[in-house]
């Protein structure tokens, strides 16, 4: 597949006119040297690697086969051997000139905070530390700052001019956030002249209208440009060029442009293309292969509230993840009601199985790269942070992005047959993935060890396909799909408990763009008479609770009528308390708002 960052998709080789002096890609081996460190499972490691895929975060290298990963998600701050880890070039000649780092760097949005980082060195030994050339964070919000997830290109001036044997060291920096990833590293001679288009910044999705062509462009050779011009072309449409004067960019710095000619986007999907030329009045370009960008564009037609999709990776045989959902999500759950759409993984975590656990989940897990439990996705961003404050922000910043679709779907289920019927109106051209998943919203029958006794919104089958069924669409133009299933073979404690999330996400980024929790269908009568409450545990040891969404009135029945129990005004945080009956069957009849149903309840 093309190797495409969220905001900028690069025409970069780095096969340049100037002296290369050194370069790995990682497509065979990681080529070059890296120290050990203890991971977190007390394990010696070498810091970095060679992968083909990532995880935590999900990536792909920018070119090629390989690239190289610092094991920064497994490695403590505090550990045995410290957080550090070293990549060692072999030993570059360099024969009497001015010199450069270049390489590619993945930015991701996880654990925002945690400053993750490389430190690029030059050193005339193969011993750590030497010239400290720069810094960059993994995280997108730390320094450099950047605006999406991706892949970002970074050069490092060498000072001086260099004779004889050198070497580059990588430094990473674990603070226990995500991996970092490079790639395409090169060593090569400064030009004399070598203006960058280093980026363009252009959402990736825009609303109809006029639009600013914006970006930043970079000197990376010896010579100050004074003078460039900025193009910029949509497809194969009108150039527009702009002649900037008076920069004084020295080499290393960098400039934000504003491009004086607007775009007036129409709704579609376009190249929009941004590049320098005209250095200084026709001064020779020593590296022309860094100077273009392009990127995918899609304009909408208009745009919707977002309704946030939570996909939240559990298991009831993991300790961190009773202590998660006690401690922080079930409140802010509670706190947040019909804010976003829920769907729960039960993962097999850690081994030990976990009978929600389907090969469905496997999918879901695979797709995204889960390494453990509990992770949490906010319209597929990972990296939130366990705590209250985390979690409200996540929201808040899910709620504020805009949507380009609007989903109604609608449910009806006949006995063990689940029908949804969903439709859409997409304000964007494209294929999209669309997924049904079908949910339990509470499930209490794996009372586990270490504590926890009921799962929310626990997922149960996907319909059609745990991949998704790809659906074409064209703005302003409604679709209508339709999904059956038969719901066989699954765990599921009450069928009137089910419940139906549709969303639609992104096949090449996966970022979600909508999703829904279905309404019954008006037609659909076997919901109608369905019951309204749940009591759990049931079997129970005397302690009970009722699902239900207003207050009732509770009256306890032994198995001949006597009244044994009654509780007014019970909510879902209330509690039964039966224990001083004996065991044996009892009848419970429930009461709220002229409705009235009678549910069997066994102690144990």
């Amino acid at each position: 597949m093309k190797k495409i960052t969220l905001l900028l998709l690069f025409f970069i080789a780095f096969q340049s006119n100037a002296q290369v002096v050194a370069s790995q890609n990682f497509d065979v081996a990681l080529g070059w040297t890296s120290t050990t460190v203890t991971n977190d499972a007390g394990t010696v490691i070498s810091a970095w690697s060679r992968r083909t895929a990532g995880t935590t975060p999900t990536c792909t290298p920018f070119a090629g086969a390989g690239m190289a990963r610092f094991n920064s998600y497994n490695i403590q701050v505090n550990g045995p051997t410290g957080n550090t880890g070293r990549l060692t070039s072999p030993a570059i000649t360099f024969t009497g000139a001015s010199y450069r780092v270049n390489l590619k760097m993945f930015r991701d949005s996880g654990y925002p905070t945690d400053a993750d980082n490389i430190k690029v060195y030059y050193n005339t030994t193969n011993a750590a530390g030497g010239t400290l050339l720069g810094t960059v964070n993994r995280s997108k919000s730390l320094a450099p700052v950047v605006s999406a997830d991706g892949w970002y290109s970074y050069t490092f001036i060498i000072p001086g001019t260099l004779t004889g044997t050198g070497y580059i060291n990588i430094l990473g920096t674990s603070a226990y956030g995500n991996n970092i990833f490079i790639d395409e590293i090169v060593v090569d001679q400064i030009p004399v002249n070598d203006a960058v288009m280093s980026a363009l910044s252009v959402n990736s999705i825009i609303p109809s209208g006029v639009t600013a062509i914006a970006g930043t462009i970079k000197n990376n050779g010896l010579t100050t440009i004074n003078t460039i011009d900025i193009k910029w072309q949509v497809d194969s449409g009108t150039i527009y060029s702009q002649s900037l004067s008076g920069l004084n960019l020295a080499g290393g710095q960098t400039y934000d442009f504003t491009h004086n000619a607007q775009w007036n986007a129409t709704p579609g999907n376009y190249s929009l293309k941004a590049w320098v030329s005209n250095i200084n009045g026709g001064s020779t370009d020593g590296d022309t292969t860094n100077d273009i960008i392009t990127k995918s564009v899609s304009v909408a037609s208009s745009s919707a509230s977002r309704t946030p999709l939570y996909e939240k990776f559990s298991s009831s045989t993991c300790p961190p993840c009773a202590s998660f959902n006690g401690t922080y999500f079930s409140p802010f759950l509670s706190n947040n009601p019909n804010e976003f759409s829920l769907i729960s993984y039960q993962v097999n975590w850690p081994g030990t199985g976990d009978p929600y656990y389907t090969a469905e989940v496997g999918t879901r897990v695979s797709y995204y790269g889960v390494t453990g439990a509990p992770t949490l996705y906010v319209d597929a961003k990972d990296g939130t942070n366990f705590n209250a404050a985390a979690l409200d922000s996540d929201l808040n910043n899910a709620l504020a992005t805009p949507a380009y679709f609007t989903i109604d779907a609608t449910k009806s289920l006949v006995g063990n047959v689940m029908s949804v019927q969903v439709t859409t109106m997409p304000y964007l051209t494209g294929n999209y993935n669309l997924y049904v998943a079908v949910v339990e919203k509470l499930t209490t029958g794996n009372v586990a060890s270490n504590g926890e006794t009921e799962f929310h919104n626990v997922f149960m089958k996907m319909m059609s396909s745990a991949s998704g069924d790809s659906v074409s669409f064209t703005h302003d133009v409604q679709t209508v799909n339709n999904f059956q299933t038969t719901l066989t073979g699954l765990f599921i404690e009450q069928m009137s408990d089910l419940e139906v999330i549709v969303f639609i996400q992104n096949p090449a980024t996966k970022a979600i763009m909508q999703s829904k929790v279905a309404t019954l269908a008006l037609s659909a009568n076997s919901f109608d008479s369905a019951s309204k409450f749940k009591v759990y545990p049931n079997p129970s040891n005397g302690i009970v609770k009722i699902k239900t969404e207003s207050p009732v009135d509770v009256v306890v029945m032994d198995i001949s009528g006597k009244t044994v129990y009654t509780m007014n005004q019970v909510t879902s945080e209330s509690q039964l308390n039966l224990s001083s009956l004996q065991k044996g069957i009892y009848m419970a009849k429930i009461m709220s708002e002229g409705t009235e149903e009678t549910q069997k309840i066994i102690l144990k």
